[in-house]
């Protein structure tokens, strides 16, 4: 298995943290790309900078945990005042409970009290004090590109919590160590002596004989020609601004702006490129967004000439073929609980809008992160930032294609010694690979442990109980009715501790070759398990859906009905999982599983009007099919009445239809009525009548083929 193949086992079948690596050009963003086409987990991708998170296509670490722009320290006091200043709203407490997977990109860029604030942050809203809340990260980067920063006065602040500066040296990663893997085929060169040199760059060990082959390549002023298309790559954005800026102007001929097109929330630090954008025929330009069209005509750092303008587009000639260049469209996104607070949604919030190209006489080192040149020009005298020199080279397909308009300074060649001293006792890859067997196994011993786990519901009934205490005034039946419902849930509980000790013994023994006593293997377990708990929970729900829990008060009903239809969502899918796993447990039958979920659409209402049922036979079907009139005519925009009016209904509860022609039969039920939910009504009349005992007698008139498949 290569690295490659392994990190995407460790990624999507184990909930073990990684640092996938790799030299520039080994393809960390294409198996980040990969990834998110094809995890079955819900998962979410940050990034450090805006642009940073434009290109991966994701959120930046800040908005997303929104945390303030400080300095974190790792102190009780310091997680306090953090939790003080958050303004997280309910939507985004829920995507991070329901996170299984959080990709950082760039991570080399993030600081190690910035990991720490994440860290706490899942711990808190999670409510899981375990590394990162149970989260499982993807840390994707190369330290021996670009570094943290860390500004004197800041460091003095950090030094007596931090060894350093650097992701891997947070706290966090006392409790827990990411798995290294280090993409090692690189793509972007082919020559071998020059990947060599490139790889003594990396590691502070360049040769006398690789400094020699370099310094062939120093050049002083050497200045491109105009059929000559090096770019230059310069450390800071004053010096490229400046030299773009001259080249233009030699330029003769007529001055295009063209002015981008801003559409809801997309701040200016996001911007990919200027918001303002000045050409001219025979400018040098680079595009800086890959082709959208099937044509794929252009790829981000496609290097170019400018051949004609107008107001609407740019044609330019590259590789000798003419190209229409009109606006590309960025996208800023924010990640939200879909509908049914079951998944993770990614939403577009604001588009950013404008013709991708910037003019590439040159540019910074830093912004030709990513991209890939046949020639460069590299004026690396100031560097000032371990790992510049390293970009820079890195970016450029060839030795022959690199000129250097400076010899490179031996201070830029010092990448930090923390940096290669946490490299260099990483283990190789086959022992990485030996260890996947064992993380699968553990992977699979959560996912199981978690099916008959109900610990996080437990928490939902104190959470009803503490908001049914306060001042607002609830039905006289709600404490006790909410004091019974959390004593079955903790009697369940203390068995399912016993299970979940059974299951990680099974799960053990069986992966290191032990046979089982009859009976006891994990399948069989499994489903006695499933047998044995799916009837409780299945009781349980009943009673949620005939839950007396009323009140007057309509801002504290909103909060209860908030809980409480959440915990009626968790038993609802703890119960689905279980009688799914029970056929035969595996990692991908789960996650298959789990994004198969078919979320109920039913709403429990704590409103002392909604109807009473009191004096309809079988109360506890009517509450279950109001709501469920409740859910689809709002899911269509009309009035409930439109499903059929409450006596149409309650009819319904008398004479318990199980087939469209005794369902027909009920007055003012007609054929537009039952396309609109009949099956839906037959559905959960034949549930009801097979669960109940006092209709027993009725089991023996219904098709064992419907009783298979309701029961």
């Amino acid at each position: 298995m290569d690295a490659y193949q392994l990190a995407g086992a460790y990624a999507r079948h184990t909930n073990r943290c990684i640092f996938l690596t790799g030299k520039a050009g080994t393809g960390k963003t294409t198996f980040l790309r990969g990834l998110a086409e094809e995890s079955l987990k819900q998962m979410a991708v940050v990034a450090p900078t805006g642009v940073a998170a434009i290109n991966a296509g994701g959120a930046t670490i800040h908005s997303f945990f929104q945390l303030p722009p400080q300095l974190f320290l790792p102190t009780p006091e310091a997680r306090t005042q953090l939790f003080g200043e958050i303004q997280m709203r309910k939507q985004r407490i829920q995507v991070l409970r329901n996170l299984e997977l959080l990709v950082i990109d760039e991570i080399s860029m993030v600081r190690a009290d910035l990991l720490d604030a994440i860290d706490a942050v899942l711990r808190h809203y999670r409510h899981r004090n375990l590394p990162f809340g149970g989260v499982q990260m993807l840390f994707i980067g190369d330290l021996f590109q670009l570094s943290p920063v860390a500004r004197q006065y800041e460091w003095d602040i950090l030094r007596p919590y931090y060894e350093g500066p650097y992701f891997f040296q947070a706290r966090v990663f006392k409790e827990v160590a990411p798995v290294y893997i280090e993409l090692d085929h690189v793509f972007r060169q082919d020559n071998q002596q020059f990947i060599s040199i490139l790889n003594e760059v990396r590691n502070n060990c360049l040769s006398v004989e690789s400094r020699k082959m370099l310094n062939a390549r120093y050049m002083p002023g050497y200045k491109p020609s105009e059929d000559d298309y090096h770019i230059i790559l310069s450390t800071h954005n004053q010096k490229v601004d400046s030299i773009n800026q001259e080249e233009l102007l030699k330029l003769d001929g007529r001055t295009y702006t063209y002015k981008a097109s801003v559409m809801g929330t997309f701040p200016e630090s996001m911007y990919p490129i200027d918001e303002v954008l000045a050409l001219k025929e025979g400018a040098r330009v680079m595009f800086v967004k890959n082709d959208s069209s099937p044509e794929k005509r252009y790829f981000n750092g496609k290097l170019a000439v400018i051949r004609s303008l107008d107001a609407e587009k740019v044609t330019v000639e590259s590789d000798g073929e003419l190209i229409e260049v009109t606006p590309e469209e960025w996208t800023n996104l924010r990640y939200e609980p879909g509908s049914t607070n079951e998944t993770v949604n990614v939403e577009t919030i604001g588009s950013f809008s404008q013709i991708p190209l910037r003019l590439a006489w040159a540019i910074t080192i830093h912004k030709s992160q990513g991209l890939t040149f046949d020639d460069v020009v590299i004026d690396a005298a100031d560097a000032f930032a371990a790992g510049q020199v390293y970009v820079a080279l890195s970016r450029c397909r060839t030795l022959e294609g690199i000129i250097l308009l400076s010899k490179i300074p031996e201070s830029a060649l010092t990448n930090a010694q923390e940096v290669l001293r946490y490299v260099g006792g990483q283990p190789q890859l086959p022992e990485i690979e030996n260890a996947l067997p064992m993380a699968q196994t553990e992977y699979l011993t959560m996912l199981l442990c978690s099916i008959f786990d109900f610990r996080e519901m437990i928490r939902k009934t104190d959470q009803l109980r503490s908001i049914s205490s306060k001042e607002a005034v609830y039905s006289a039946e709600t404490p006790a009715f909410l004091l019974a419902l959390k004593g079955a849930l903790e009697g369940l509980q203390v068995i399912a501790d016993s299970f979940q000790l059974q299951l990680r013994r099974i799960i053990w023994q069986e992966s290191n070759g032990q046979e089982q006593a009859d009976g006891m293997s994990l399948p069989v377990r499994v489903k006695a398990a499933s047998d044995y708990f799916a009837p409780k929970l299945g009781e349980l729900i009943d009673k949620l859906l005939s839950s007396p829990c009323t009140t007057d008060n309509k801002e504290s009903r909103e909060d209860f009905e908030e809980v409480i239809n959440a915990l009626y969502s968790d038993l609802s899918r703890q119960l689905y999982l279980m009688q799914k796993m029970a056929a035969g447990p595996s990692i991908r039958r789960y996650q298959d599983v789990r994004k198969r979920y078919p979320v109920p659409s039913i709403h429990l209402s704590a409103n002392p009007d909604k109807q009473s049922s009191e004096d309809v036979p079988n109360p506890m079907l009517y509450r279950q099919l109001m709501a469920r009139r409740k859910q689809l005519a709002s899911d269509a925009g009309v009035p409930a009445w439109e499903f059929g009016r409450n006596d149409c209904i309650k009819e319904i509860c008398r004479t318990l239809p199980v087939n469209k022609k005794q369902l027909m039969k009920i007055r003012s039920f007609g054929k537009k009525k039952y396309e609109m939910w009949g099956e839906e009504i037959i559905g959960d009349v034949m549930a009801y009548v097979l669960k109940n005992p006092e209709l027993r007698w009725m089991h023996s008139l219904l098709p064992s083929s419907l009783r298979g498949k309701y029961l």
